[in-house]
């Protein structure tokens, strides 16, 4: 576990910052739910922040600064530049979105090369352990607004679900999502007061009523349960045989309560809806149409919708982006899928220069997974790695993971923390 200098107070301001990442989001969704307000605390805080991590970047004194500043300023060019072709290219350009746009865009590229040059500096008390506790708290909250009936629902039509005091259920299922692995791996080591913060994070999860939360407890609970079976038996590392039997019960239990969950109740209204036959007996036969739209909930029409803007689009848009909403005439509207919603908005050049640490993290655990395979075999590196993958693969899918502030903030720490246990194990190594 990495470990920090003892008197350095900064460092542990930030993962104070990160504890309170709950709470500003309750004030966010108060704030816009009951003032109506566009402009609320949490911007504020979250944009502060990241004008902190800029100046810290520029003037503090760490390891690779050249390399980091440089990718900065090339990035903060293209930004500029990005701009430029907007303004004289856009059919409809509007000042305050596309700026808004490009800070949600650039902030977690922004934490990522933070918090992997702090956690260079090393930690007392390992960043996960700040994690694992928002998370819970964001559980105990859905939890708390669950069972006082006080919570708002995730959905303004049909479907079940609700967010707890909250404001955007893809924003919080997706923190829940990412931390249940890190949740898992503290309750299995750790305290068994911990077992009940991660129920309270699967109450949440499934309390969204989303495809996602269910997906990441199945997809969690699964993993850990033969990660442990795997580490028992190839390295004799031992989880206490009744935490695992726990572990076993609640994944017997989560697969039989399937069908009175509000994700099973969404799912079969959504078929309903889709006009998809389902004879009893016989399995439901979909066209490829109808799979799409109970993937990705619509969002493919809205795919389609950019595909015509970018090919549309003179070659400086599709070099430089199109912007917020693509080339739109109407109103503005995002994919609402990341991943696509970055490439059309950022265009080839800047989409690539936002996948530079995305793929410097996948070359540090490509050369470690070779290099010293059986020290990569740890349970913690394994559920990281897990949180990591869900995070990824929810920005792909359902959106709101690297275009929301409060959300990309634990992906970077967990991208962070692992790209600096691989090169402190590589240091370790070297020294043997």
């Amino acid at each position: 576990m990495l470990r920090i200098e003892k008197g350095n107070r900064m460092l542990w301001l930030i993962m104070v910052f990160l504890l309170l990442q709950p709470v500003i989001d309750v004030l966010t969704s108060l704030s816009i739910r009951l003032n109506d307000q566009a402009f609320t605390l949490g911007l504020a805080m979250r944009f502060g922040f990241l004008l902190f991590i800029c100046v810290y970047l520029l003037f503090a004194s760490y390891v690779r600064k050249p390399v980091i500043l440089g990718y900065l300023l090339l990035f903060c060019l293209f930004v500029v530049l990005s701009i430029g072709v907007q303004f004289t290219m856009k059919p409809v350009f509007m000042w305050g979105p596309e700026l808004k746009w490009l800070l949600k865009n650039v902030y977690f590229v922004g934490c990522f090369l933070f918090f992997l040059v702090v956690f260079r500096r090393g930690f007392r008390i390992s960043p996960l352990f700040y994690l694992m506790l928002a998370v819970i708290l964001t559980g105990a909250i859905m939890t708390v607004a669950g069972l006082s009936n006080t919570a708002f629902a995730s959905y303004d039509y049909w479907k079940s679900g609700h967010v707890g005091w909250f404001y955007a259920g893809n924003e919080i299922g997706a923190i829940l999502a990412m931390g249940l692995p890190v949740v898992l791996y503290f309750a299995l080591k750790g305290s068994w007061w911990l077992m009940v913060g991660l129920l309270m994070v699967m109450y949440g999860l499934l309390a969204l009523g989303t495809k996602v939360g269910y997906g990441a407890i199945l997809i969690t609970l699964l993993i850990g349960i033969c990660t442990s079976i795997v580490l028992r038996l190839v390295k004799r590392e031992y989880i206490q045989t009744f935490k695992f039997v726990t572990l076993s019960i609640l994944f017997v239990v989560f697969i039989l309560l399937t069908p009175y969950t509000p994700v099973a109740h969404n799912m079969e209204l959504q078929l309903d809806w889709l006009g998809v036959s389902k004879e009893e007996g016989e399995t439901p036969v979909m066209t490829s149409a109808q799979q799409d739209n109970i993937i990705y909930s619509g969002r493919e029409t809205y795919w389609e919708d950019y595909q015509a803007y970018f090919q549309a689009a003179p070659w400086m848009q599709k070099l430089f982006g199109m912007g917020y909403g693509g080339n739109f005439t109407d109103e503005a509207k995002t994919i609402e899928m990341d991943f696509l919603d970055l490439f059309y908005s950022l265009g080839i050049i800047g989409f690539s220069l936002y996948l530079l640490p995305f793929i410097y993290m996948l070359w540090q655990l490509i050369k470690q997974v070779f290099q010293n395979r059986k020290q990569m075999m740890e349970l913690e590196v394994i559920l990281v790695l897990t949180g990591i993958a869900l995070g990824l693969g929810i920005a792909f899918i359902a959106g709101h993971v690297l275009t929301a502030p409060g959300v990309s903030i634990y992906l970077a720490v967990l991208m962070a923390w692992l790209t600096c246990r691989i090169q402190y194990v590589q240091a370790e190594n070297s020294l043997n």
